[in-house]
């Protein structure tokens, strides 16, 4: 019954989004009545009363009297305005993970693989690469600054290599705290043709794209360090290897290679054990890939040639950590 009550939760909040009912609430300084809703809305009141009631009841929002108004949980993670709104990232799974899920996950189970990847897929329609990267956004902002933290950016680096970047965040972050640091973020046009009108105006000169594919494009040579976040889950041992070769020869002599993803038995409770089993199937159906283990990772880095390896676990998502070494 949990289950069930759970998914009517997440599709109800995200029509909610869809429709905008947070933000018109959230745009009036009272309570609105379900009557003021429809209005606003373009809905029936009694449906909007049925439905207002159901978030009441899982928390999204407070009844008074009559009227609506938010709680301090969607606030904080559901509004526009707020640094930490998650709205994008549930709209992600709402508009793309779950349709492509219905639509390859027992392909997966039978054939141990989707027919195609989640990526060729967004590639369909560019429109599907710009819901995608708004809800990684999302998810990163989650993490950006513990990542970061925990990162060692010797002093003198000055050239950053971001593999499979995406939404770029991380690269940006990097260069407004390390002003000699400018970054390249290496991705596929669909994903670089959804972040280059994000990047800020003070960081222009400084960070720029490159679109390709990482396996057979060129990444250029002479960095100091290279990200591939969220890159290895994607691919099997033997690519990964080949992948971390790639980016040592890409690398400066001494540079520096920093790998951030979820590793399996890194789960110390049941609620994180199953978080990752969660995520490891949701890998499985969308890429036809699997959540790794940190030592089979700092085997691969050894047979590519660096030496040093650490991990450092970060933010508060279930079984992520970052993984440095050296280029030898």
């Amino acid at each position: 019954m949990l289950d069930l009550f759970g998914a009517s939760s997440f599709r109800s909040v995200t029509l909610a989004l869809e429709i905008g009912l947070f933000e018109t609430i959230a745009d009036v300084d009272r309570p609105l009545t379900a009557e003021d809703l429809a209005d606003r809305l373009d809905a029936h009141p009694d449906g909007i009363a049925v439905f207002c009631n159901f978030l009441v009841s899982e928390g999204y929002l407070e009844a008074v009297g009559d009227r609506y108004r938010l709680t301090g949980m969607t606030e904080k993670w559901l509004l526009a305005e707020s640094e930490t709104n998650m709205g994008p990232w549930l709209t992600y799974w709402n508009d793309l993970v779950f349709p492509f899920w219905e639509q390859e996950l027992e392909t997966a189970i039978r054939e141990g693989e989707p027919s195609q990847s989640i990526y060729e897929w967004f590639d369909e329609d560019p429109d599907r690469w710009e819901t995608a990267q708004e809800g990684f956004r999302a998810t990163a902002s989650l993490l950006v600054d513990d990542v970061v933290d925990s990162m060692t950016v010797p002093a003198g680096q000055s050239r950053l290599l971001d593999v499979g970047g995406g939404h770029g965040l991380y690269a940006m972050e990097l260069c407004r705290r390390h002003p000699k640091l400018s970054a390249t973020v290496f991705d596929y046009p669909g994903a670089i043709d959804a972040m280059e009108d994000d990047i800020p105006d003070e960081l222009a000169g400084r960070l720029g794209t490159r679109t390709g594919d990482y396996w057979t494009d060129d990444l250029g040579e002479g960095y100091d360090m290279a990200l591939l976040f969220n890159v290895v889950h994607a691919h099997s041992p033997a690519e990964n290897t080949a992948l971390f070769e790639r980016v040592r020869d890409a690398l400066a002599p001494g540079g520096r290679i920093v790998v951030l993803d979820q590793w399996e038995g890194s789960g110390r409770t049941p609620v994180s054990r199953a978080g990752l089993r969660f995520v490891a199937l949701t890998y499985h159906t969308t890429l036809g890939a699997n959540v790794y283990e940190h030592d089979e990772v700092s085997s691969w880095l050894q047979a590519a040639g660096f030496t040093g390896i650490q991990r450092q676990s970060v933010g508060p998502i279930s079984g992520m950590a970052i993984v440095e070494a050296t280029k030898q």
